[in-house]
């Protein structure tokens, strides 16, 4: 009986304090409502910051984008913008290097990258920061030959049949890729040899999975083309003419430091040269 008249007094209690204070109650739920009507703004700045960051990556590479729009049509080879510029990489006749040359300019980066990913930040702020410094004419990018060129290739595009436009084009071009990634070529230029890549380590970062159906490529990935007599590749020497270097993963803590990576590369010199060739 003790116990059931302590709960009892318990329940009293709270049913005291409850009808005491009601008038609280209202202040609270007046209160509570102020504080979801103040926090409003800055949980939707906070969620324009998650889609502001990734439309400035997609609004950047979208300028240099290449089409992929025609890749489904054709017997052999497609009729898109970017089967023609693969072509003409593969051909390298002089014809088809000039015509590469007036498109693009004789020095530029290819990237492949997926719109429906947040992967490619890096490289979206590295490129950014290396064309504003040296548009700026900034003391540390002056000096640099040509324009900075770039092309932006998706690998995730997809026609009205929601098939991937890029698969179709590696498949198109599966020759090219493959001699892209021979173990024999990249991997010996100065930059793989000064990071140490191994043909393993080549291989792996250039492709995915072989065993799947669609295109293994891994992405972000980016291409450096140098059509000029700077490129360290000699001619005769070149499997893929122009191509200098395969990059995997932008170097850098910041975004200028990934700048400074790219100038590197566009100038052929330390990691990217003979300077600290091993």
């Amino acid at each position: 009986m003790k116990i059931l008249s302590a709960i009892g007094r318990f329940f009293a209690r709270i049913g005291r304090w409850i009808k005491e204070t009601a008038w609280i109650q209202p202040l609270l739920i007046v209160g509570a409502i102020f504080a979801i009507i103040f926090a409003i703004p800055h949980i939707i700045n906070g969620v324009k910051s998650w889609f502001s960051e990734g439309d400035s990556t997609i609004k950047f590479f979208n300028q240099y984008q290449l089409s992929l729009t025609g890749a489904d049509e054709g017997d052999f080879v497609g009729n898109s913008k970017v089967d023609k510029f693969l072509t003409a990489v593969e051909n390298g006749e002089e014809e088809d290097i000039k015509s590469i040359k007036n498109s693009h300019g004789e020095r530029f980066f290819v990237a492949y990258v997926k719109k429906e990913s947040n992967s490619s930040k890096d490289l979206y702020e590295g490129l950014k920061r290396f064309k504003t410094e040296w548009a700026n004419k900034n003391n540390e990018f002056t000096g640099l030959e040509g324009k900075f060129n770039l092309i932006t290739i998706y690998t995730d595009t997809k026609n009205d049949d929601d098939e991937n436009l890029f698969d179709k084009v590696w498949n198109n071009h599966y020759s090219l890729f493959e001699t892209m990634a021979d173990s024999t070529y990249l991997p010996n230029t100065y930059y793989a040899m000064n990071k140490n890549y191994k043909t393993s380590n080549y291989e792996s970062n250039f492709t995915s999975d072989k065993s799947v159906d669609e295109c293994p490529m891994n992405t972000p990935l980016l291409m450096y083309f140098d059509y000029t007599e700077a490129n360290p590749i000699a001619t005769e020497n070149q499997k893929v003419r122009g191509l200098s270097d395969v990059i995997f993963n932008l170097d850098g803590s910041t975004a200028l430091d990934k700048a400074r990576t790219l100038k590197k590369c566009w100038s052929h010199t330390e990691e990217f040269g003979e300077l600290v060739r091993k």
